[in-house]
């Protein structure tokens, strides 16, 4: 008899298991189980299923200690057809495994999101929680085979008019019974409609209860103590956070360059960009900067700006409106650098043939704003003066 009650909870338990292990299976490794401690909601659920384990194993022994009294083993074997067609184990038992399938055959289509709940993961927050619920039916379900084996055997005895027990849906709805509805009833009548004076229900009063509860510990949290952030400050740390790790992955990656962060290049950088120069460029600015249908680029004079910064965006956006194509979708950002920074090294090389200035002047930062082609002084014009000046005194 023992061994056949032993056989029925082993394959309760595994059904129990068994879609937890096939769903834990059937995630994808980058969404495996954390075991940071340090999350609160983790460290609550973790010690709820262990605490829950702790009560199966104490229940677990009692419910052997009690099978194995000489009370039980008499009343089994008077019952012995009784357990071995016990209907209320096996409806547990099969309510179970009904339940657990559909969870074991969906659980290799979930779909995997970033979302977090209390700082996990969904995968993580809903296997702990599959785990507690699970723990939750095997204590009810030895609690039930306790109650089962210690229950005293019926007597009979004359049938009495007993009271209906309520259930935990009457006692949560606190309803009263129609028989009983004339001790509510109030002298309000309307149209042959009596008014009766019912309760709020239990689980209503409660409930907000509750709310009152969480409102005082969300007040205390983000308004008294200031232990947690509220959701501009929290959305302001991590826009913060993002501006610091997109910086320090621009400094590692080696090809996110742009016009925020061009620098100088030289050495075999020069030579390669003077490959791609006269490779794409020289068609229109010359092989030599000097300028043909395109400016010329050898001078101080710019159409769009002509620090490092404004050369590398003409050319990896260009200026379709003038003719330039934008170059970003045939050059790579590091070959834009290469390119920009021949261009910047070919400024006052005043090649041969070098085509006329073309828009404003430019002046580096800390730079003197003189220009080599602005008009000299005449060095003749103080004798022209001093001379006139003889002649008047003269005359």
């Amino acid at each position: 008899m023992k061994q056949r009650i032993h056989k029925n909870m082993f394959l309760m338990v595994c059904a129990l298991v068994l879609p937890m292990l096939m769903f834990a299976q059937n995630q994808t490794p980058e969404k495996a189980i954390s075991s940071d401690f340090s999350n609160t909601m983790y460290v609550v659920l973790v010690t709820s299923i262990f605490l829950l384990l702790l009560v199966i194993i104490m229940m677990g022994l009692a419910l052997k200690n009690i099978i194995g009294s000489d009370f039980v083993t008499t009343k089994l074997k008077k019952n012995a057809n009784t357990l071995k067609n016990n209907e209320g184990v096996k409806s547990n038992f099969m309510l179970l495994a009904a339940a657990a399938t559909p969870a074991a055959t969906d659980a290799g289509v979930v779909e995997v999101n970033d979302w977090l709940i209390g700082g996990l993961d969904m995968t993580t927050f809903f296997i702990l929680i599959t785990i507690i619920i699970f723990e939750v039916a095997i204590i009810a379900i030895f609690f039930r085979l306790i109650m089962h084996f210690t229950a005293k055997e019926k007597v009979a005895a004359p049938i009495v008019n007993k009271p209906k027990e309520k259930t935990i849906f009457d006692v949560l709805n606190a309803s009263v019974d129609i028989e009983d509805e004339h001790d509510i009833m109030l002298d309000h009548e309307y149209d042959g409609i009596r008014e009766l004076d019912n309760s709020l229900p239990p689980w209503w009063k409660y409930g907000f209860y509750l709310t009152i509860v969480v409102a005082v510990v969300y007040l205390a949290n983000f308004h008294i103590f200031k232990t947690g952030d509220l959701q501009v400050a929290e959305y302001n740390k991590e826009v913060a956070q993002a501006k610091i790790d997109i910086a320090e992955y621009m400094k590692t990656a080696a090809n996110n360059v742009d016009e925020t962060n061009v620098k100088l290049l030289t050495g075999a950088d020069l030579v390669t960009g003077k490959e791609l120069f006269v490779a794409n460029c020289a068609a229109c600015h010359g092989a030599a900067g000097e300028g043909k249908v395109g400016p010329n680029l050898t001078d101080r004079y710019w159409l769009h700006g002509g620090g490092l910064a404004d050369v590398f965006k003409s050319i990896k956006y260009g200026w379709v409106e003038k003719g330039m194509k934008p170059w970003q979708e045939d050059f790579s950002p590091n070959q834009i650098a290469q390119l920009t920074s021949f261009i910047y090294s070919l400024k006052g090389t005043n090649p041969p043939g070098a085509k006329e200035a073309q828009g404003d002047l430019y002046t580096e930062a800390g730079a003197s704003a003189s220009d080599s082609l602005a008009p000299k002084t005449d060095s003749l014009a103080p004798k022209i003066d001093s001379l006139k000046t003889k002649q008047d005194s003269v005359k």
